[in-house]
């Protein structure tokens, strides 16, 4: 989202700036008699690696002045996208635990296809007296969870449901249908979502079963539904394929001219195999000539090519892929200036082969939870201020297409600048779809640094082949580091400049590389700015890591979706349907008191201090098979063994919802050992059977204890003014914190560390909505306190790095809103820089 600070907050925002340590002032230096913990998670170092050579490299320019009035820019209208009907689908916690990571992207709209596919959310049903029924929950535990992250559902009424037989145009079938429809707008008013989007079907000229005359009917109830249950809500259609003249989005405009009272809040077509926006341009000539001037022109899919299945490294794999970063940063841009007004970008988490980490799909996040290339693309588009200045760029493909014809070597080397005046700041953004790189020579002219006496900061950016491209760390297996060490752009210079009305600087960017430069006031002294690498939480029970695993007994039918490997292998969710990834499974028993065990060897001994369980969690089996009485266990040598954890009567041996989380104090294990001894039922068949089933076995050593807030307390934490665990608004689990009155605060006082060591305090959140500031921060470790801020309201990760005195064994940790409604955090960690941690 564009930023929300406020001109007065600007100064505590920079004094508080993202991943750089500041001096503030000196406290006292700790020195309590605490045996040093076992060795955290290693901090990631800062490395920037040089960019690979290319055949030739350019040279191009870029120029703008702050001073120019400018137009308008809405990054929002860019930052929305269609989500198609993947299998993974049909698992109703797969898409739903990825809200948060569209959320950090920007993303603020996305489109649900298949919304009456019984395969999916089952919502029709005709009772025993011939009434239709409708069941909202199933699609409620998708949309519910985008909403709590700030994400608005588009819904696309499609596809025909088994309690509407064909055709569905007509007779009995359509009355089902209009009132199914007119149920599921009712269902978000009363949630309290009125204003939402409902788009009629999903490309009517691939796959509805009928002539164009047929669906103009379906059209016009399917509206009209939508309208009897909110007039504030928007519909519209047809969402044909593409545009073009006999075609039916042609014959829709016709029908919508012929037929003004039928309502039409927007016209509606996809983008595939273009290079340019000019559906844009026709469409709205088509619709002033029919009578509907001024209707609204949505994109609701778009990209390059469709193709979801080329191999890894293609579709939108990596940074110089077909549909990679820079070319998407390239129609990201044009689309700005194309006249469209909301632009759906397909697809955001893709699940074509969900058997594979990377497989040539389309998503801006993998079918397991990484973000690619491009995710970074969006972010960034997702941190352009709200004004657009025209720019002067020269050099070997920089020349400027009209947006309608854009030829090969057009554009593909470029920037747009953006800026706000009330808040100083302006956005330079470059993309080269070459494969060569290039060096951009950037100037700007008439900052407003000189005349506020400001100094100044520049914050660079940067998407390459080994640079916010995760396909860099791994291509064949799930990455078990979240996130991977190349997976998010990093920051690639900060520079604090003295106070000019100019600002010069001759950029590389990289062959298919995407690179941003962020200028804002700043009140610190003009130099270098320290930089730390993003803290990640690091799966050690991964085979990825080097684990294997054992069980008991295990049902061994990989064709089916069973083995025990798969306890390991980084797939978090049970899919059921047509390619089964079902997890682990013991044997079944009649009785429940049966005894089963999994047992992890972690490769080498390792600190743990915590153990997160994905259940089996598809539609049809969510939670079932979690043991009711069970131990988790550690050992060095797989002879002695500790309980770290023991439940009895876990949630009263009921089906579970979601990951569970196990924290306990940190130790040195190379074996666990989770050990059931009271099974629970792995069905709703009566009489039921019992067995102990998981999709994933994770282990971790995240340094705060109950950092996550899963045991759905602050115990291990204090807290000042509004501080509660809630559930809903979360990034991962089931629980977070939320501050809900400026000066509210957490914190948290962690002993046992080393001496002159150098760790990294990090966490996510997200503010609410309006301006604030939330700030993350480390004191009494022998050093000066640091801190660093957050003003997103969308999640986004932030962190501090500090290094304890010589005498220094601990240190406060704390987050506060500073400013603003509330904030709301979540996954606290602690990491150790490797070094130290090696010793």
């Amino acid at each position: 989202m564009p930023r929300l600070a406020t001109a007065a907050a600007l100064s505590a925002i920079l004094a508080l700036s993202a991943c750089a340590p500041i001096e503030l002032s000196p406290t006292p230096t700790p020195t309590p008699d605490v045996p040093a913990q076992p060795s955290f998670a290693p901090s990631p170092v800062t490395v920037d690696p040089a960019e690979a050579a290319t055949a030739s490299t350019g040279t191009a320019s870029l120029s703008a002045d702050f001073a120019a009035e400018g137009t308008v820019f809405d990054p929002e209208s860019l930052l929305k996208a269609s989500q198609g009907g993947y299998e993974p689908m049909s698992n109703l916690n797969w898409f739903a635990a990825q809200a948060s990571q569209l959320s950090s992207m920007g993303i603020n709209e996305i489109r649900l296809d298949h919304i009456f596919n019984d395969n999916f959310y089952n919502i029709i049903s005709i009772g025993a007296d011939g009434v239709p029924v409708y069941d909202f929950s199933r699609l409620d535990q998708v949309v519910s969870p985008l909403m709590a992250a700030g994400i608005d559902p588009f819904f696309v009424l499609a596809y025909r449901s088994n309690a509407t037989p064909a055709p569905l145009y007509s007779g009995s079938s359509l009355t089902i249908w209009a009132g199914a429809v007119e149920a599921l707008v009712a269902h978000y008013r009363d949630l309290g979502h009125p204003g939402l989007s409902y788009e009629v079907w999903n490309e009517v000229d691939v796959s509805w079963p009928g002539p164009f005359t047929t669906y103009a009917t379906f059209y016009t109830a399917s509206a009209e539904a939508v309208k009897r249950a909110d007039p504030t809500a928007k519909v519209g259609g047809a969402a044909a394929s593409d545009l073009g003249s006999g075609t039916w989005s042609t014959k829709f405009i016709d029908f919508l001219g012929a037929n003004p009272g039928v309502p039409a809040d927007f016209f509606s077509v996809h983008s595939y195999r273009r290079g340019n926006w000019e559906p844009i341009t026709t469409s709205r000539a088509l619709l002033a000539k029919a009578g509907r001037p001024g209707l609204p022109v949505l994109v609701t899919e778009w990209n390059l090519d469709s193709s979801m299945d080329s191999g890894a490294g293609t579709g939108s794999d990596t940074n110089s892929s077909v549909n990679g970063s820079s070319y998407i940063a390239k129609r990201m841009a044009l689309a700005a200036k194309s006249g469209g007004d909301k632009f759906f970008y397909f697809s955001p988490v893709e699940g074509f082969d969900h058997t594979k980490a990377y497989n040539g799909d389309l998503g801006l996040v993998t079918v397991d939870g990484h973000r690619k290339s491009l995710g970074n693309v969006f972010q960034m588009f997702s941190e352009l201020e709200n004004t657009l200045v025209a720019p002067t760029i020269s050099g070997n493909g920089t020349a400027q297409g009209n947006n309608t014809g854009i030829g090969m070597d057009t554009d593909n080397l470029s920037g747009i600048v953006t800026k706000s005046a009330e808040n100083q700041t302006a956005t330079v953004l470059l993309w080269n779809n070459t494969p060569n790189n290039t060096t951009m020579s950037v100037s700007l002219a008439n900052l407003p640094y000189a005349a506020s006496e400001s100094n100044f900061r520049v914050v660079e950016k940067t998407i390459s082949s080994t640079k916010g491209n995760g396909f860099a760390d791994t291509s064949t297996v799930v990455a078990p580091s979240y996130p991977s060490a190349s997976e998010n752009a990093p920051v690639t210079s900060d520079t604090v400049l003295a106070s000019s009305a100019d600002f010069a600087k001759d950029v590389l960017v990289p062959a298919n590389g995407v690179v941003t430069l962020t200028l804002a006031p700043s009140e610190a002294e003009a130099g270098e700015q320290a930089r730390s690498a993003e803290p990640a939480a690091i799966n050690l029970a991964a085979a990825a890591s080097g684990a294997t695993v054992t069980a008991s007994t295990s049902i061994e039918e990989p064709d089916n979706g069973w083995a025990v490997t798969r306890l390991t292998d980084g797939e978090r969710h049970a899919i059921e349907r047509t390619v089964p990834a079902r997890g682990w499974s013991s044997a079944s028993h009649t009785v429940a008191t049966e005894p089963e065990s999994v047992n992890v060897d972690l490769g080498a001994t390792k600190s743990v201090d915590t153990v997160v369980l994905w259940p089996r969690d598809s539609q049809e089996f969510d939670g079932t098979g979690f043991p009711t009485d069970f131990t988790i266990e550690g050992s060095v040598d797989g002879e002695e063994w500790t309980t770290a954890v023991t439940e009895t009567g876990y949630n009263g041996g009921l089906p579970v919802s979601g990951a569970q989380t196990f924290s306990f104090p940190a130790a040195e294990y190379r074996y666990l050992r989770m050990t059931a001894t009271l099974l629970s039922p792995e069905s709703t068949v009566v009489p039921p059977t019992f067995g102990f089933q998981l999709a994933e076995f994770e282990a971790y050593r995240l340094g705060i204890p109950n950092g996550g807030f899963e045991e759905g307390t602050l115990d291990g934490w204090s807290s000042t003014g509004v501080a509660n665990v809630l559930a809903g608004d979360i990034r991962s689990g089931a629980k977070a914190v939320q501050l809900a009155k400026p000066g509210s605060a957490v914190s948290t006082t962690v002993e046992g560390l080393l001496p002159d060591t150098t760790y990294t305090f990090g966490t996510h959140a997200r503010l609410g909505k309006g301006a604030g500031i939330a700030t993350i921060s480390a004191s009494e470790f022998g050093g000066d306190r640091v801190a660093s801020s957050f003003t997103s309201t969308n999640w986004a990760s932030n962190w501090v790095t500090f290094t304890t005195g010589p005498d220094a064994t601990s240190a406060v940790l704390e987050f506060t809103l500073e400013s603003g409604s509330k904030v709301t955090a979540d996954d606290f960690i602690l990491t150790q820089a490797a070094a130290a941690a090696a010793e």
